[in-house]
């Protein structure tokens, strides 16, 4: 039985390297977005009296 998710054929894993190329390509044009918010998260937290590795804590726990 085959994955469904995994590609088969030679043109299937082409097109899902295009994805994947894609997908990295968006991600990377949205890093500093994304470090900006999650600075401005962290220093959030550190404002409302969260200590620094609490605050780190508390990002990390975000992205699980």
């Amino acid at each position: 039985m085959t994955d469904p998710q995994r590609p088969s054929t030679p043109a299937d894993v082409i097109a899902a390297f295009a994805n994947y190329g894609t997908l990295m390509n968006s991600i990377a044009k949205h890093a500093s977005d994304i470090a900006h918010a999650r600075r401005q998260l962290y220093l959030a937290y550190v404002s409302e009296g969260f200590t620094e590795a609490q605050a780190l804590e508390l990002c990390k726990v975000m992205l699980s």
